[in-house]
């Protein structure tokens, strides 16, 4: 009896020391179901068809299964898939052009609620049950979603195309990646007010950002091109990273990736202390910066001679998980890479696929 009230009383220390450790903004769900143990793949499709879809890589047998959407609930996903987002044992799927989120349970995937009332919608993040959609419409907005009913309860003016939100520190970071305009800013909306209380002058158009091991902020600012009506380009800025503290959104550092080369797509590493950068129309490869570092790399970590349409880092093992479009008829394919940048493995997706999401 003595040895069972040890085992347990050190279980229940673990189980604190655990959650005390976490500085999620949400609880984390692990459910057990088909779709318990893999990464989706979020499959934009061709524009202007209703061709969206999700392939599902099941880490147990090392497959693909293609449109689990369209498998499990009998009709298509819809048009334009830009991002998914995770949270509260849930997939909360952004379509584009569509105009909506489609709701499912990460155990089975099977369609729950969908949140309508968008225009062209782009990304989410959620704090506190409640959902913050960014999206192009209305020239650049974020919808905030009470996630109990899943309506929309409030719109904030943002900045121009606003792309990722990210929850730091009490606060909802939004890139304000300038659609086909240009914008400089990320916007700082505190979640108790659901409303802008300040704006953080970065580089020309924002579009995602990671959290380090020190709480800093890492951005990836695209840099602007502007086109004559033949689109030769007449003005064209540089590419950087850009780095906030996290304690005071005070710009640390600044990096000028490239003057002619703009990758789009930024994660980080298991461990937090490596960003990755690259992904776009242009840009070869995927490049590896340690935090600590006071320069850019000079080579890429992951020197294919692709051009990805996106990728994500698996936050369990650090694998990297490239995507490629072919073209945006047909097949796409996923490359899985070990945190050095080896190939291990080559999977068929579908058309167009731009990110990789885990539990």
């Amino acid at each position: 009896m003595k040895k069972k009230f040890v085992i347990v009383v050190w279980a229940l220390l673990v189980l604190c020391f655990v959650n005390s450790c976490r500085k999620d903004s949400e609880p984390v769900y692990r459910p057990a179901g088909p779709y318990s143990n893999g990464a989706f793949i979020t499959n934009e499709g061709t524009f202007g068809m209703d061709n969206a879809s999700v392939s599902f890589l099941d880490f147990a047998i090392d497959t693909i299964q293609d449109s689990i959407f369209s498998t499990v609930n009998h009709h298509l996903l819809g048009q334009v898939l830009q991002s998914m987002h995770i949270a509260y044992g849930k997939a909360y799927m952004v379509l584009n052009l569509s105009d909506k989120v489609e709701i499912v349970t990460l155990k089975d995937f099977k369609e729950t609620a969908v949140i309508t009332g968008l225009s062209s919608p782009r990304y989410m993040t959620t704090f506190n049950n409640k959902g913050y959609i960014t999206q192009w419409g209305e020239n650049g907005v974020v919808k905030v979603v009470d996630l109990n009913s899943n309506t929309i309860t409030k719109t904030i003016k943002v900045g121009m195309g606003p792309e990722q939100p990210l929850y730091v520190n009490g606060s909802i970071l939004v890139c304000n990646g300038g659609a086909y305009d240009l914008d400089s800013t990320v916007s700082v909306i505190n979640p108790v007010k659901d409303e802008v209380v300040g704006t953080i002058e970065v580089g020309h158009n924002p579009k995602e950002m990671v959290i380090d091991k020190n709480n800093d902020i890492w951005i990836l600012c695209y840099g602007y091109i502007k086109y004559d009506i033949n689109f030769n380009i007449i003005l064209e800025t540089p590419s950087k990273l850009v780095k906030l503290s996290g304690r005071t959104f005070q710009k640390t550092g600044e990096f000028i990736i490239s003057p002619t080369q703009h990758p789009q797509n930024l994660d980080i590493s298991r461990d937090k202390a490596t960003v990755y950068y690259g992904a776009a129309f242009g840009f070869i490869g995927i490049y590896a910066m340690p935090i600590a570092s006071s320069y850019l790399p000079t080579d890429p970590l992951i020197d294919s001679g692709k051009m990805f349409y996106g990728f994500n880092v698996n936050p369990d093992n650090g694998d990297i998980y490239a995507l490629e479009a072919p073209t945006f008829t047909g097949p796409g394919l996923l490359y899985r890479y070990n945190p050095q940048g080896k190939l291990l493995k080559q999977y068929t997706v579908g058309i167009a696929p731009n990110g990789a999401y885990f539990k």
